[in-house]
């Protein structure tokens, strides 16, 4: 994140990091380059981005932030997370299959993943010109995984299975 973006996030809040809600729940959205990264519900919102941004492992990969005031918030914030599966949330996100055995099989999935975010990216209409520039890098960001993850398939594809180890056990 350049000076001025982590500017722009900082002059976001205030002293107190309140913003005037009039008591509605916002349900707010926090986007890194690989996605949505967490969804939640609170009544101060520039209060608690401000908490994960400083808290959580993941909020120095904050690059955009969306804040919305539906009329049930409880609801939206769990149909939300259950339909647009954030990185981050425990709640509401179900459990996660496991990865598949073979190598190959998972470089598949993580590019399947990576094509989802940048179609995301690329369906995204810009709200402003800060967030145009965070979609063309999140864009380019998912073109260079993508790219990264083909070469890795042929790599991993051009060197066959890989043979199957027997169990030691020690003892009879």
């Amino acid at each position: 994140m350049t000076d001025v973006d982590t500017q722009f996030l900082r002059g976001l809040f205030d002293e107190e990091g309140g913003l005037h809600a009039a008591g509605r729940t916002a349900l707010y959205r926090l986007y890194g380059l690989e996605g949505l990264l967490y969804v939640g519900i609170t009544t101060s919102p520039l209060t608690r981005i401000r908490t994960h941004l400083r808290e959580q492992p993941w909020g120095p990969r904050v690059i955009a932030v969306r804040i919305d005031y539906p009329d049930h918030a409880e609801a939206a914030e769990r149909d939300t997370v259950q339909a647009e599966r954030p990185l981050y949330n425990v709640v509401f996100n179900g459990a996660v299959p496991p990865p598949p055995p073979d190598p190959v099989a998972r470089l598949r999935a993580r590019l399947s993943a990576q094509r989802r975010r940048l179609a995301e990216f690329e369906a995204a209409v810009p709200e402003s010109t800060t967030h145009l520039r965070l979609l063309v890098r999140g864009i380019a960001s998912a073109k260079a995984a993508i790219a990264g993850l083909t070469e890795e398939i042929a790599v991993a594809e051009a060197a066959g299975p890989r043979p199957v180890r027997p169990n030691r056990r020690a003892g009879p």
